[in-house]
C-alpha cells in the first residue's frame, strides 16, 4: 500500500484507491492516481493508494472511503470480499469509478454495492448529459445538460428501486446502436441513468460511470464530479430525498 501524501495540517479524512490493470485502462490509471494525490492536496484528505486485494482484508475502520477505479471483483476471494462487506457493514463509505462495473464473473453483493452490472457500450460518442439532481454533492458545479465524450455503458440488473440517480445521458445525442461489429446494439432507452448514489448495507455507495480517457482525468469538472460523490460517502448526513 503507497501512502502518497504527507500533509502538514490535520487531514478531514483517509481515503484508499483501489485500482487493477486491464487492456483498456491502463493509461488512466497513473493519470487518476496523480489527480487524486493533487485533489488530496486540495481537500486535505490523506490519500493512500494499492494494486493489493489483500489490503482489503486488513483494519479499514479508519477509512473515510475507499474508491475501486476500474478494478471489479472478479479477483477477489471470498476473504477480501468479507473484508469490504466488513466495512461497509460498519458504516463505511464506497465510491466507484468505470469499469468497476465490468466485470465477468457475478458476485451478487459487489454488484449492488455498484448498483448495476455492465451489458455493453456503444463506440466511444459525445453525448448530452442531463444533470438530474443539482443539489448532490457530486453536481453541485453542473450545468443543466452539457457535452461529454465517454463510453456510454448499457446496464444490466440496475437496482432502480433503490438508486438515486444523479446524471442521465440523452441516448438521441449519440448512436447507441454503433457497436464494434455489425451487430447493433440496444440502449437503455428514454432515462439512462450513469451516475448514481445509494444507502447500502449499512454504508453508502456512489458510482459514475464516466471516466474511460486519461484526459478526463485532467478535467477539474470531472474531479469535482468525483470529490462530490467521495464527500457524500463520508459526509452523507441528508437523507436520500433531500437532494
Amino acid at each position: 500500500m503507497a501512502f502518497i501524501n504527507g500533509a502538514w495540517a490535520q487531514d478531514q479524512f483517509k481515503v484508499l484507491l483501489y485500482t487493477r490493470q486491464d487492456a483498456w485502462h491502463y493509461e488512466s490509471i497513473p493519470t487518476a492516481i496523480e489527480a487524486f494525490r493533487k485533489m488530496s492536496d486540495q481537500h486535505q484528505f490523506d490519500f493512500s493508494w494499492t494494486q493489493n486485494a489483500d489490503d482489503l482484508t486488513q483494519d479499514l475502520s479508519s477509512y473515510g472511503a475507499l474508491v475501486f477505479l476500474n478494478a471489479n471483483a472478479d479477483i477477489l476471494t471470498q476473504e477480501q470480499l468479507a473484508g469490504l462487506k466488513t466495512y461497509m457493514n460498519a458504516g463505511g463509505g464506497f465510491v466507484g469509478i468505470h469499469a468497476c462495473s465490468n466485470g465477468d464473473i457475478r458476485k451478487p453483493w459487489f454488484d449492488k454495492l455498484i448498483g448495476g452490472v455492465f451489458k455493453d457500450h456503444p463506440k466511444l460518442q459525445t453525448g448530452i448529459v442531463q444533470n438530474v439532481a443539482p443539489l448532490f454533492p457530486s453536481n453541485l458545479h453542473l450545468p443543466e445538460q452539457f457535452l461529454w465524450s465517454d463510453e456510454w455503458y448499457n446496464f444490466s440488473h440496475l437496482q432502480s428501486q433503490v438508486l438515486r440517480v444523479v446524471l442521465t445521458v440523452d441516448e438521441s445525442s449519440y448512436d447507441p446502436a454503433m457497436g464494434y461489429d455489425e451487430t447493433p446494439l440496444v440502449g437503455m432507452g428514454k432515462v439512462h441513468p450513469v451516475a448514481w448514489y445509494q444507502d447500502y448495507d449499512g454504508g453508502r455507495s456512489f458510482y459514475t460511470s464516466l471516466g474511460h480517457k486519461p484526459e478526463v482525468f485532467l478535467s477539474q469538472m470531472f474531479l469535482d464530479h468525483i470529490y462530490g460523490g467521495l464527500y457524500w460517502v463520508v459526509n452523507g448526513k441528508k437523507a436520500n430525498n433531500e437532494y
